[in-house]
């Protein structure tokens, strides 16, 4: 069955709920309430990182867009991660809500096509965050999946992001040759290409916005790390966008 363009099926979710509100999953041991990361209780370990993903769903998704699991924070767990990562998919997918998979993949070749392959039909991903360091051949293959979408790493929140981000080449910084390699990539594939973009540089949005053109934006950074929500949509100028908040929403 065809599956709607990635961007049709985001502005859908965002105007069910009001807002382009992406809740980030990121259950942490040391952060999760009792009882989810008590080692006395039968809801412990990977059990426990599942329910309590599950219970922030329930307790969000009338007012979420989308939700985004954080693969290394089940990753962690070994096997039995890889079983809790499989529950909270299928609770996004009930919601009803876009299922973001954070794993920030990025291979050429049979190597990224497997990555793909397993974020988006084992386990059911909308879109997925890329890493472009390889060039647009690491990145074409998670755009080879109809109606998906790779959210290509251009500028991040985090402060060292503009080590290499921020460098200057052929007279341009490397995350706008990083925007244009997206584009490129897209060319011809049937997904959609996205960028992250952090909420902590408001101004530098407003730039990759501005580079990418209506391309969707996945903006982490609001919340724990000090963006505002509000310099985050002024920046946008009303392009397709998902505004993540994990820790800020979380604990």
């Amino acid at each position: 069955m065809p599956v709607a363009p990635f961007p049709v099926r985001l502005g859908a979710a965002v105007e069910a709920v009001g807002a382009p509100l992406c809740v980030g999953l990121d259950p942490d041991p040391a952060r999760m309430p009792a009882p989810f990361a008590s080692h006395v209780s039968e809801t412990a370990g990977a059990t426990g990182a599942a329910a309590f993903c599950r219970a922030i769903i329930e307790a969000t998704h009338e007012r979420a867009a989308a939700f985004k699991p954080n693969l290394a924070f089940f990753e962690a767990y070994g096997p039995e991660g890889w079983d809790a990562l499989d529950t909270v998919c299928e609770a996004v997918r009930q919601s009803g809500r876009l299922l973001i998979l954070d794993g920030k993949r990025g291979d050429i070749g049979n190597t990224g096509r497997m990555y793909a392959t397993a974020l988006y039909d084992r386990l059911g991903g909308d879109a997925s965050t890329v890493a472009p360091y390889m060039g647009r051949d690491s990145v074409a293959p998670f755009l080879e999946h109809e109606g998906r979408c790779a959210f290509v790493l251009a500028a991040t929140s985090n402060p060292g992001g503009s080590d290499l981000q921020a460098l200057m080449a052929d007279g341009e910084p490397v995350w706008r040759h990083t925007v244009r390699l997206g584009i490129e990539a897209g060319e011809g594939n049937p997904g959609t290409v996205g960028f992250v973009a952090g909420a902590t540089r408001p101004e530098l949005l407003g730039e990759i916005r501005e580079a990418a053109g209506d391309a969707p934006l996945l903006v982490p950074g609001v919340g724990a790390q000090g963006g505002s929500a509000a310099e985050v949509l002024a920046a946008n100028a009303c392009g397709p966008l998902l505004v993540n908040s994990s820790r800020g929403i979380l604990y």
